[in-house]
């Protein structure tokens, strides 16, 4: 199997590892089982579900991304976590499975509830208008979502080629139907939808609509050009709406996806689908030309950057949102971005330019820049996101910035040791969301990424929250301790 995909989320295989404050371990051990001690149930039926923490519900995004620690390889003795522990083997395969019998009960849904008893609850507006029936939370249609899960499963199949979760028929279909809605997004401005047996579900067989009062047109967005071969999103993985309907790093995120996918689809061992591969290929070749044609735009002062997103018809937006996928991101996500364009646009994130960057001063951190999303602007307007900072740590080359980044991030959490939404750059302990734990598995997969000081079993043995599968109990291992 070709490995370059999972090059830049691999941890360094320098032979010297860097040196980091006793502060900044013990902060990565507790960030990286945060998710499983505090928003992890594992279920029956080899399923499992996860929480963004503060909110009770399962987001594809989130809980993709709240796991991935767990899978990246070579963190602990040259294997990925999940390679040195059965526990955590099932709980990312029951993950898998959920989030496959999620979207194959809608597909354009982002999150979603641990049941539907409260399906029956929704109101007229609630259903025709926010799409929200039997398990769906927030049906915010975001390319993203599906992005993360075929991350999930391709990093998922680097430590385990021949499970058995992969080669469920469930799962098979729900990237097979996410495939046919990326390619009917295409053309959202036709109106056109995926269709077949697959595509049963209560808001499926029409056109994607939205609440008017956040996309334009009657919920249909703004007007886009259906022929420059990228796919739509409605909202940003922020949640916010698009001002335009082709967000740039969600697209190429999607062609880093898509590769996976052909790849999974070729193995006779796993998938074996030629026409899956086909369909993979040909949407990821008509996105990727889509991006070169539509999505760089010339700046006066930086030159030729990437835009944030763009309707095809010549309007574009320029600026940067710390939630991933971003423009930022890009080395980090595994995207062949062009090197010129891709350092111009880095100057322009960091820069005034970017409505959302920042600076300030405070008691903790001293002097900090950094740049956030203008979905906490209602709360704190000069706000930094601790994502964006863990993220240019991420796609740095150099091992000092590395660690000044992660040493500043421990100061940004005014000592509260944990990761959060958005703090105020000159008051920290102004902060949105103290339990959100997406960005604390960021923090803690940089920190892996920097040494092999954490994860330590001797230092931190991990719980889960929930485990109400009787049918197989938790084992002992590594890093967890059976009672």
């Amino acid at each position: 199997m070709t490995q370059s995909q999972l090059q830049q989320q691999t941890a360094g295989e320098s032979s010297s590892r860097l040196a980091l404050s006793k502060e900044a371990v013990e902060m990565c051990h507790q960030t990286l089982w945060h998710t499983l001690e505090s928003a992890t149930i594992v279920l029956p039926n080899n399923e499992t579900f996860v929480t963004t923490g503060d909110i009770k519900d399962l987001f594809l995004r989130d809980s993709a991304a709240q796991i991935h620690p767990l899978i990246i390889p070579n963190i602990y003795n040259g294997k990925s976590l999940v390679q040195t522990d059965p526990n955590l083997e099932r709980i990312v395969s029951g993950l898998i499975q959920r989030t496959a019998r999620y979207i194959r009960h809608d597909p354009y849904a982002n999150s979603f509830k641990i049941d539907d008893s409260l399906g029956a609850t929704y109101n007229t507006f609630e259903r025709t208008q926010l799409g929200r029936n039997g398990y769906i939370s927030t049906w915010n249609y975001e390319l993203d979502s599906a992005c993360y899960y075929m991350r999930m499963i391709y990093f998922f199949y680097a430590s385990f080629p021949s499970h058995p979760v992969l080669r469920l028929r469930e799962v098979q279909e729900a990237i097979e139907m996410m495939i046919d809605l990326w390619t009917s997004e295409q053309r959202h401005e036709e109106d056109q939808y995926p269709a077949g047996s697959l595509f049963d579900c209560e808001n499926c067989g029409i056109p994607y609509r939205y609440n008017p009062a956040e996309l334009k047109r009657n919920g249909k967005g703004t007007e886009t050009n259906p022929n420059t071969g990228m796919t739509w999103s409605g909202f940003r993985p922020s949640d916010d709406p698009c001002e335009y309907g082709y967000l740039v790093p969600s697209n190429m995120f999607a062609v880093v996806a898509l590769q996976y996918v052909e790849e999974l689809a070729m193995d006779k061992a796993v998938w074996d689908n030629p026409d899956l591969a086909k369909k993979a290929k040909k949407l990821k070749d008509d996105i990727q030309d889509g991006i070169e044609k539509h999505g760089i735009v010339d700046h006066e002062e930086y030159g030729q950057i990437y835009a944030y997103e763009v309707d095809g018809l010549g309007n574009s937006l320029l600026m940067d949102d710390a939630n991933i996928p971003n423009l930022m991101s890009l080395p980090y996500l595994g995207y062949d971005y062009d090197p010129e364009i891709y350092e111009n646009t880095k100057k322009f994130i960091l820069s005034q330019n970017n409505p959302t960057f920042h600076r300030g001063t405070n008691n903790f951190t001293g002097d900090i820049e950094g740049y956030g999303s203008p979905h906490t602007e209602r709360w704190i307007q000069h706000a930094i996101w601790p994502m964006s900072i863990a993220m240019q740590a991420l796609v740095s080359d150099d091992a000092n910035e590395k660690i000044s980044f992660v040493e500043t991030l421990v100061k940004a959490t005014a000592g509260t040791g944990w990761m959060h939404e958005s703090f105020d750059a000159n008051h920290p302990e102004k902060f949105t969301r103290p339990w959100f734990c997406w960005p604390d598995s960021l923090f803690a997969e940089l920190v892996m990424s920097l040494t092999y000081e954490c994860p330590q079993a001797s230092v931190y043995k991990y719980k889960v929250k929930e485990w109400q599968d009787v049918e197989h109990p938790m084992k002992g291992s590594v890093f967890f301790v059976a009672d």
